[in-house]
């Protein structure tokens, strides 16, 4: 395949995400509401480390939109692994991606444990959650469970490497949720459940300017840069515009302006919203005949040219394997 799949790269929107949970205060506000294991309840910032090291696999190489965090409980310690799956479709291989990812946090453990420490019969792992937060459109079906990739594993019962992960789907929280409370990742995820004008009445957007002009100046600028990178890209004097309005500006002008980035924002997306509509259908061919990596997935998703996934479109539909699609399009 072609060498700019080997490699994923960086995207703002992964950026933006992990910009926002690398801060302690909006990673354990998310934890406690949307996850809200009873162990997570009496935490604070003072228990949680974030690591910054990359884990490097030969697999998956380095994903931007990691994240891994080392908390202390009264239990004892247990690594976070944080993962955004911020794509428009499923990964099948979600259970095994994670599974390379843990053990390389436990082979980074074990390798930096003292030698002699390790032949103790106290000597443990620590323990490793495996968190996904996912904001595409389509429902998740990937499996949440290692086991049933295993290929006749209720033959084998117990003996079989098994693990669940925790995912937070942003289409499946009700808004209801979100709107109980108004920290910046509530309305970080409001704003992404409802991502386009379509999806906006000027009520809901009333409603959300209400909510982000109300937050702490320091969670304001950081939504804003979030929305950038996320929602609708700002050059620097729309970015001075939003921030004066929402410290000064009336709601209606408010609503107006927000509106009308919006706007922009469908607008320059149509051309983009159809070639991933035809991306997704070569995608979905290609899944009647096999099971598309994930780095074609990515590279076919990253193809913007109308013409090019035309063609691409009429090879998948010809093609009686994967290999004979990469064959066809020249990967």
């Amino acid at each position: 395949m072609a060498k700019e799949q080997e490699k994923i790269t960086d995207k703002p929107h992964d950026k933006g995400y992990k910009k926002i949970f690398s801060i302690k205060k909006n990673f354990l506000d998310f934890m406690k509401k949307y996850i809200g294991l009873e162990w997570m309840m009496e935490l604070t910032e003072r228990d949680m480390e974030l690591i910054d090291k990359e884990y490097i696999t030969d697999q998956f190489e380095t994903y931007e939109s990691d994240l891994v965090y080392k908390v202390n409980t009264k239990s004892g310690s247990i690594y976070l692994f944080f993962l955004f799956e911020l794509q428009s479709y499923n990964d099948f291989t979600m259970p095994f991606r994670l599974l390379v990812y843990m053990t390389a946090i436990w082979l980074d453990y074990f390798k930096n444990s003292d030698k002699n420490m390790r032949k103790q019969k106290e000597y443990r792992l620590p323990a490793i959650m495996p968190v996904v937060l996912y904001n595409g459109e389509r429902k998740w079906t990937a499996s949440h469970s290692f086991k049933k990739m295993i290929d006749h594993a209720e033959q084998f019962d117990k003996y079989i490497v098994d693990f669940e992960y925790i995912l937070v789907s942003v289409n499946d929280l009700e808004a209801s949720k979100i709107k109980d409370s108004n920290t910046l990742i509530d309305n970080i995820l409001l704003a992404d459940k409802k991502r386009t004008r379509e999806a906006w009445t000027d009520l809901g957007i009333l409603e959300l300017v209400q909510r982000i002009r109300s937050m702490e100046q320091n969670d304001l600028n950081e939504w804003i840069t979030w929305f950038s990178n996320v929602i609708r890209e700002l050059n620097e004097g729309e970015r001075r515009t939003l921030i004066q309005q929402l410290r000064e500006g009336d709601e209606k002008a408010m609503c107006s302006s927000f509106g009308q980035l919006l706007d922009k924002e469908k607008a320059e997306g149509k051309a983009e919203g159809r070639a991933k509509e035809r991306a997704e259908a070569v995608i979905e061919l290609l899944e009647e005949i096999g099971e598309p990596s994930r780095q074609l997935r990515e590279y076919i998703m990253e193809q913007t040219e109308l013409e090019i996934l035309r063609r691409w479109h009429r090879a998948a539909a010809k093609a009686e394997s994967i290999e004979d699609f990469e064959q066809a399009v020249g990967l």
